[in-house]
C-alpha cells in the first residue's frame, strides 16, 4: 500500500499500445522513440496538501479522474504486489479529461 505525503499525486499510467489498429505489432524501440509531450493516466490517490500551495481548492482533482501530465515528470514506484505506478507533483498534472 502506498500512502502519499504532501503535494504528490499517485497515477496509474495508461498502457502504451503495442499493436496497431490494423494488427501490426509495434516494436518497443519505436514506442520509446515516439516523442509525446504528455502521458495519460488515472488518479489513484491525492496527497493531503495537493494544490493548497497554489491557492487552489484541493478537490479540483479526485480519485478516478483521467488526467494528462508531463511526459518525463514523476517517479516510478512499485508496490508490494509488483504493480508499477507514478508519483507526480501536483503542478505536473496539466488537465483533467472529461
Amino acid at each position: 500500500m502506498i500512502n502519499l505525503l504532501l503535494h504528490h499525486i499517485l497515477i496509474n499510467p495508461d498502457k502504451k499500445e503495442t499493436v496497431s489498429p490494423g494488427g501490426i505489432v509495434i516494436p518497443e524501440q519505436i514506442i520509446e522513440k515516439e516523442r509525446k509531450a504528455v502521458e495519460y493516466g488515472t488518479v489513484l490517490q491525492v496527497g493531503p496538501t495537493a494544490y493548497i500551495d497554489h491557492g487552489r481548492d484541493p478537490s479540483i482533482i479526485k480519485i478516478g479522474d483521467k488526467v494528462c501530465f508531463n511526459r518525463y515528470s514523476g517517479k516510478e514506484v512499485t508496490d508490494l504486489d509488483e504493480k508499477k505506478y507514478l508519483i507526480v507533483n501536483d503542478s505536473d498534472v496539466l488537465c483533467v479529461l472529461n
